[in-house]
């Protein structure tokens, strides 16, 4: 087996380190809130930025994915109620 190779990315201005280089919205929104269960009621913008992946910013959707670099991706987690 080979060195795994971990990738920091930056979540709301806290770095994490996440063992992929595909890191997907619902990953990035576990980072933020770690211990708030899915909700119906509750739902996340999450944009990013500086990303491997072309395009290298825009906004992750529920499902979806991004390749990160090995340092420097960022992401911006907002958390937003339905009413």
């Amino acid at each position: 087996m080979g060195h795994e190779k971990a990738y920091r990315i930056v979540v709301n201005g806290t770095e994490h380190q996440v063992p992929n280089q595909h890191v997907t919205y619902e990953q990035v929104v576990g980072l933020e809130y770690p211990n708030q269960p899915p909700s119906a009621t509750v739902t996340y913008k999450v944009t990013f930025e500086k990303a491997a992946s072309k395009p290298h910013q825009g906004t992750l959707a529920p499902g979806g994915s991004v390749e990160v670099k090995e340092k420097g991706t960022q992401f911006d987690v907002v958390q937003a109620n339905r009413s």
